[in-house]
């Protein structure tokens, strides 16, 4: 994957300095197996560290740690941590055992428990779908994310990902004037999400990848023409309320959010990656208008940018300015990712045990302070995509390609 151009300069020594605190004697660990909050984002940092530097004794920390998980997939052991549960964490270690052995980064026969895995998952999915829920995380499309990885892999896959979009094509809501959206029921009430979370983007981003993945495409192009539709709708005045798109429909107020799960970067992903796949110019130039509209908003009441994270930090809206700079090759893109990523340093600002960095959210749970969705893991993987160049990267594994 092709990314931007050289990191800047003080990017390699935090990247070092990461390295080094995630594995020397006595370095905090993580207690859970997934690649969001477990040991998974130790593993694949250090498979990257490893191929990025050269440095084979991270190749022989990564074994060390899958060792310690593959003893630890007993559903009737397992505890959770922070956020986790054990059918998201599964889904999580599977893809990335996926990507760890076609890399070549992983010498190992995985396939056994790769079929294991693909049992558990897919009557976990039908389970997600039965309760209409298509989160990504903790839902119907962390499965699909996983079964598009097996799909090279297994015939299982194809018929999984098809019972997959025929549940989106059965459940969504709204007609074909007004467009398809899908409700979210995991939260409070049933919300019409707008975002890169829990809404249309995720929705339209996943059919964009099976589309791209050959999974009934002209089926996958009707549901993100009528999605598209729906969200473009959605719209509300940036100048009275900043963003373009408000979190929810009906939400129709200040909204400052510019992190990579909420806010109008993630939802103009999402529609962008719509408009490529419908050939749709007009879609296209809308979602470049939101996203140059964000360009100017780097202060916190603009942002709500407050620690380094990749869910909620700097890190995140510098992975989602490089997805987009690469599928539009807008130099503005370019450059306000190299700004977010040059803000990561400067946010390691706090009196404690985790190199000075800590979350906004959840920085009472040492998983959150550590683990790649809000921590320490998430801020090197990201540093370790800007230093490589997009040779190892984490955007992958965030949604975003």
């Amino acid at each position: 994957m092709e990314t931007l151009t050289a990191a800047p300069t003080a990017i390699g020594p935090l990247l070092a300095t990461v390295a080094h605190y995630l594995n020397a004697p006595g370095a905090p660990t993580l207690t859970t197996f997934g690649v969001a909050s477990g040991k998974g984002g130790t593993i694949l940092f250090n498979c990257h560290y490893a191929a990025f530097s050269g440095e084979t004794g991270y190749y022989e920390r990564a074994l060390a740690e899958l060792e310690q998980v593959m003893a630890a997939l007993n559903p009737r052991t397992y505890k959770a941590d922070f956020s986790s549960n054990y059918y998201q964490e599964l889904a999580e270690l599977g893809g990335l055992l996926v990507y760890l052995t076609t890399q070549g980064h992983l010498d190992w026969d995985a396939e056994p428990t790769l079929q294991q895995i693909d049992n558990l998952l897919a009557d976990r999915m039908r389970h997600y779908l039965a309760s209409h829920n298509f989160e990504r995380t903790s839902g119907a499309l962390s499965c699909g994310t996983y079964f598009l990885r097996r799909l090279p892999h297994t015939e299982r896959a194809r018929p999984l990902l098809e019972e997959l979009l025929a549940a989106l094509t059965e459940q969504h809501q709204g007609d074909e004037q007004t467009g398809y959206y899908w409700l979210c029921r995991v939260i409070a009430e049933p919300r019409a999400y707008t975002g890169f979370s829990h809404g249309s983007a995720m929705i339209m981003t996943f059919l964009a990848d099976l589309h791209a993945a050959g999974i009934r495409p002209a089926q996958c192009a009707t549901l993100l023409r009528h999605a598209t539709t729906w969200l473009l709708a959605a719209r509300i005045d940036p100048d009275r309320f900043l963003s373009s798109f408000p979190l929810w429909a009906g939400k129709a107020e200040l909204t400052n959010n510019l992190c990579l799960i909420y806010g109008d970067l993630g939802t103009a992903y999402g529609l962008l990656r719509a408009a490529a796949v419908l050939q749709d110019e007009a879609a296209r130039e809308a979602a470049l208008a939101v996203v140059m509209r964000t360009l100017p908003r780097r202060n916190l009441s603009e942002t709500h940018i407050q620690d380094a994270s990749v869910y909620y930090g700097a890190a995140g809206v510098y992975l989602l300015y490089d997805a987009l700079y690469r599928h539009t090759a807008v130099p503005e893109f370019a450059t306000a990712a190299t700004y977010w990523l040059e803000r990561i340093p400067s946010l390691a600002t706090h009196p404690n045990d985790y190199l000075h960095f800590s979350p906004q959210f959840y920085a009472h749970y040492p998983a959150a302070q550590l683990g790649m969705s809000f921590g320490v893991v998430g801020i090197g993987l990201t540093l370790l995509q800007a230093e490589s160049e997009g040779r190892y990267a984490l955007a992958a594994f965030v949604g975003l390609s």
